[in-house]
């Protein structure tokens, strides 16, 4: 029996590493109903400087509907990425939020006909006041965020998510 279940071990781990992002937590972002977004998502510029880039938000469990692909072949109104080709990143940015655009959404690239996830962002927009979930200060890591990133909103003033302990 026992050695059924490390049998088993090797497929389950490779399903979880090539699935990408399935095993990574997602940002929580929270904005208001006009704000805009960028998120900064890495690639390997020695390797995948040519793979196309893409933003897409979740539909279903396994269903992300792509709203902007790099090169600029097609985007969907409000979405946008810019390549910093050769820099090892490209920045998705999303503009005039809407409530409705609230969920999950994903950045990744192209390789081999195969799709890898980068980032995870589960967004929500609210037409109240904004959330309490930003970092303060100089955005370091530590309770209560596990990890704290600067984003720049709309009316050029910054912003601080942090993935919440």
């Amino acid at each position: 029996m026992a050695w059924e279940a490390t049998c088993l071990l090797p497929p389950v781990l490779l399903v979880l590493l090539a699935s990408g992002s399935w095993g990574q937590k997602p940002e929580l972002l929270h904005l208001l109903e006009g704000e805009s977004f960028s998120v900064k998502c890495l690639y390997l510029p020695q390797k995948d400087s040519e793979a196309v880039k893409f933003w897409c938000k979740w539909d279903l469990p396994r269903t992300c509907t792509l709203l902007a692909i790099s090169p600029q072949l097609w985007v969907k109104p409000r979405n946008s990425i810019e390549d910093k080709v050769g820099r090892g990143y490209f920045i998705v940015t999303m503009t005039e939020l809407r409530v409705e655009d609230s969920g999950s959404y994903s950045c990744g690239f192209y390789k081999s006909s195969r799709k890898f996830f980068h980032r995870n962002i589960h967004l929500v927009v609210s037409r109240g006041e904004s959330f309490p979930f930003f970092c303060v200060a100089d955005c370091t890591s530590g309770p209560p965020c596990s990890w704290c990133g600067q984003l720049e909103s709309s009316h050029r003033t910054f912003k601080y998510i942090c993935l919440l302990t």
